[in-house]
């Protein structure tokens, strides 16, 4: 059974040399509002953290950052550079999971690497002991949006648009498979790009197939805002559904109301935090005089974890001692107890359908994911 973990913060005098931890963020291009978000997020954990003593006998968590630029490119060269410009002891970060899976190719058997954000099956599936994943994987989120799909919004027929990569690969699977087994129709799957801002063609071919609804798969929170414009355009649809997990204010705002109506899900809202998430989001609140959002959350975790994870092991380098510590313990999070299954994945406790009204999400319900 596993075991509940508190930081064990030793009192004295900071010592000299900090613990390193590297952040690889789309601080630039088509996701950079995840990376300002999982900025943010990841700094006040650190604070907290060297507020309260930091670890290892007093030593502070110094946060090392590099842009990814939301490529794979991209982030490849940003770890390399933490690893060896920034000599930094731990990886996280993560928001794309194409970008994930490039920089994983890097890191294993090399370094701890702590995956906040991003969700594609995949990046876990490799079975690297050193690599564990904070947000729900595609798979998990699927279970508890696609049954709300077709428990509650019984369409007769679906028409699917998204990205041609990782993430969304295994959210058409998912969606695939329970649609054939409520008995709806998938009439049409389109696929596109990363570089395509022209959904125009796309949308009319759709348009042509009359369905019942809409489900838009796309993590990059400028193109998605600039899509949902175009489908303004062309008259929208009866039902519009948008992947679960990608949805956040970056990505509304810029959509001009143009997402108003769109049905998502995520599994954390500050609105409805739960018992354990209530101080992180009045704190938070106080601080940056806004409220969290997923993104905030998963990163506060990813270093927190780390932090509480070197500091059990008595090591910060020891990643076989590091990570067999996390597996056998549950971690204290804004969420509950966090445990980390055989492939390093933990799972929301809850899962929140979302609409988008007035350029923010609201919820419509929360699932119990257990």
């Amino acid at each position: 059974m596993a075991a509940t973990v508190q930081l064990a913060y030793a009192p004295g005098a900071m010592a000299a040399d900090p613990v390193k931890i590297g952040l690889a963020l789309p601080l630039s291009g088509a996701a950079a509002t995840y990376g300002q978000e999982l900025q943010r997020g990841a700094e006040y954990a650190a604070d907290l953290v060297n507020q309260r003593g930091g670890i290892l006998g007093g030593r502070k968590i110094e946060l090392v950052f590099e842009d990814e630029k939301g490529t794979p490119q991209g982030g490849v060269a940003a770890v390399q550079k933490l690893m060896s410009v920034g000599r930094v002891k731990a990886i996280t970060g993560g928001t794309n999971s194409s970008v994930v899976l490039a920089e994983s190719s890097v890191t294993k058997k090399r370094i701890l690497q702590v995956n906040a954000g991003a969700q594609a099956d995949a990046i876990t599936d490799q079975g690297s002991p050193w690599l564990f994943q904070i947000n729900n994987t595609v798979s998990l989120n699927s279970e508890s949006f696609n049954a709300y799909i077709v428990k509650t919004l019984k369409p007769k027929t679906v028409a699917y648009m998204g990205e041609n990569s990782e993430f969304n690969k295994t959210v058409l699977e998912k969606l695939k498979a329970s649609l054939q087994s409520a008995g709806i129709e998938l009439v049409s799957i389109s696929t596109y790009d990363a570089e395509t801002n022209d959904f125009t063609s796309i949308l009319t071919k759709i348009k042509a197939s009359n369905p019942d609804m809409i489900y838009v798969a796309d993590a990059y929170p400028a193109r998605a805002a600039q899509l949902w414009k175009q489908v303004r355009q062309l008259g929208g649809f009866k039902i519009e559904v948008m992947s679960p997990g990608v949805v956040t204010p970056g990505m509304i705002k810029p959509s001009e109301g143009a997402m108003n109506g769109v049905i998502t899900g995520e599994i954390f809202m500050a609105s409805d935090p739960g018992a354990e998430g209530k101080e992180f989001v009045e704190n938070y609140q106080k601080k940056f005089n806004s409220s969290p959002g997923k993104g905030e959350l998963v990163i506060f975790e990813a270093v927190n974890l780390i932090a509480a994870a070197m500091d059990k092991a008595g090591t910060d380098s020891d990643y076989d001692k590091i990570s067999k510590v996390i597996r056998e313990n549950a971690w204290p999070s804004p969420r509950g107890l966090l445990k980390f299954d055989e492939k390093g994945r933990a799972r929301a406790p809850y899962f929140y359908i979302q609409r988008v009204e007035n350029g923010a999400v609201v919820q419509v319900e929360r699932v119990s994911s257990n």
